[in-house]
This record gives C-alpha cells, sequence and structure tokens, in this order.
C-alpha cells in the first residue's frame, strides 16, 4: 500500500539509520535509506559493507493531513525531522524517484555506467574512495583505467566499473 504525501529528511542519531527505519517503518512510515558498498577494514582485511549514501539521514514519506508526523522526533534512532521554523521541509520528489530507482537488488545505489574515455569521475568505493579522476582506457567490460592526479604527478590505476560514478 503506497502512502500519499510528501518526502522528507530525518536526522538520525550518529550510526543509527538501520535502527530508526525499523522503528518508523513499524509506526507505519514508507522510509528510504539510499546505500552504497564501501571497503572497511576489519581484522586486517577489507571487507565491501553497506553504508548509507547519506549519513546519518534518513527519508520519509509523510500525509500531513492523516498521519502523526510529530511522532517521528521521539522515535528510536531519531534526532529529528528537518523543518524550516514549524513547518517540516519538504524533499523534491523527482530527487526521490532517480534515488529509488537507482536501487538495485542488492540495496545499493547503483550508477550509470555508461562510461567513456575523458569522462570525470568518481571512486565511490575502495581504496581510492571519493578521489576524483579522468578514464583513459576502458580496459574491459568490467574494468576502467584512470587517471588520478597525485602531488606532482600522473598516476594510472585500473579499477572495477561498479565502483565509479561520473562526476557532476
Amino acid at each position: 500500500m503506497a502512502i500519499e504525501g510528501s518526502w522528507f529528511a530525518v536526522q538520525t542519531q550518529a550510526a543509527k539509520e538501520q535502527l530508526a527505519v525499523s522503528h518508523l517503518n513499524r509506526q507505519g512510515f514508507e522510509t528510504l535509506l539510499p546505500q552504497l558498498w564501501r571497503s572497511v577494514r576489519r581484522s586486517r582485511k577489507s571487507v565491501n559493507v553497506l553504508k548509507p549514501m547519506f549519513p546519518g539521514y534518513v527519508f520519509v514519506k509523510i500525509d500531513m493531513q492523516r498521519m502523526r508526523w510529530r511522532a517521528i522526533d521521539s522515535t528510536v534512532g531519531v534526532s529529528k525531522l528537518i523543518r524550516f521554523g514549524e513547518k517540516p521541509a519538504a524533499l523534491p520528489e523527482d530527487l526521490i524517484q532517480n534515488l529509488q530507482t537507482s536501487i538495485g537488488d542488492d540495496g545499493a545505489v547503483t550508477f550509470d555506467h555508461n562510461l567513456r574515455e575523458g569522462d570525470q569521475i568518481r571512486v565511490m568505493s575502495g581504496a581510492f574512495s571519493d578521489w576524483l579522476g579522468r578514464v583513459i582506457e576502458m580496459a574491459d567490460a568490467d574494468r576502467v583505467k584512470v587517471l588520478f592526479g597525485m602531488m606532482t604527478r600522473q598516476v594510472e590505476v585500473t579499477l572495477p566499473k561498479h565502483h565509479l560514478a561520473r562526476a557532476v
């Protein structure tokens, strides 16, 4: 059953996004928690785990006329509903639709992988996470050669396509 209404941002307590989503869903709110695959170190090994795309925030769909939206502020894992004055701040509908359509079967946001030589990219996970670079060669169907500027020189690195997103 789809809820009528608008989407709003909710600030969560530190690293409590999943807990907040669970409790908001239990109260009947529709939620969205976009996630990305990130590489983290555990026991001296790199492991890929799903991490929130927007740490500290989740999105909630609220029908302002029918739902008891003030209860969101007292939900376990939630800090506050983002407001302008007394009124919650609605998010653009197309932003949420784009996020929803880009979430893959594994629960992670997937990116447009129609990369071409010369495209500016951002590395979304792995050892070079958050680095900006330029595609210099399509190594094969799943890997891309990227050129990074490191201090005074340029370095070529081959990375998996699914770790990259076109930089805006």
